[in-house]
């Protein structure tokens, strides 16, 4: 009988330790996936080029800290060549993050704290001469997660005018030597890319 409580007592000790297990092992795996809250980004276009300088939050919800490799995609084409310069820069370090270059891309290291937020700022330089530019934007459906907001301004140079844009308007100013076109969106998930079409002014 004793024999039978020993046995039971070995069981119950292991089943507890399986459940433990993989409660903590569930954590750890969550933890090293960041929620993506949002982004800001500023679309410079000029005769021959357009540069992108954005701003990207994400939150670590988990109880331990993070580490994980994300992939920044770019549209490669005949009138889109892959980017003169790519920076990638912590904004709470001020350090530039290392880049491995891959097809279409780039990709770096993201680490958090637990239960931390933190942002990343991204410039690109891209050759546009036929006055085209593609932004993509529908990866962001990979996070299974709608952005909270996403804050996109398009500069363009007073020679210049915008005669497309993909997604629509919501305001515009002028500026010294420019005028600055603004679309926000909250809970957005996209489901087309941004892309944007420029000329002279007659």
């Amino acid at each position: 009988m004793n024999s039978g409580k020993t046995g039971a007592s070995r069981w119950l000790r292991l089943a507890l330790f399986v459940f433990l297990f993989c409660c903590f092992s569930a954590e750890k795996l969550q933890s090293q996936t960041p929620l993506f809250l949002g982004e800001d980004l500023v679309f410079y276009v000029s005769d021959s080029l357009c540069v992108l300088r954005g701003e990207y939050h994400f939150l670590n919800p988990g109880m331990t800290p993070l580490k994980t490799r994300l992939f920044y995609p770019f549209p490669i084409s005949e009138d889109l060549p892959f980017p003169d310069k790519v920076e990638v820069r912590s904004m709470e370090s001020g350090v530039h993050l290392p880049l491995l270059g891959g097809d279409g891309g780039v990709s770096f290291v993201l680490e958090m704290d637990s239960l931390a937020q933190s942002s990343i700022h991204v410039e690109y330089w891209q050759t546009a001469e036929s006055h085209i530019f593609e932004y993509i934007l529908t990866t962001t459906q990979a996070w299974s997660r709608a952005l909270e907001w996403a804050n996109y301004e398009i500069h363009v140079p007073e020679h210049l005018e915008l005669e497309y844009c993909s997604l629509d308007l919501d305001t515009s100013w002028v500026e010294i030597e420019k005028r600055v076109y603004s679309i926000y969106r909250e809970n957005y998930l996209p489901v087309k890319n941004f892309e944007i079409r420029w000329g002279n002014k007659e």
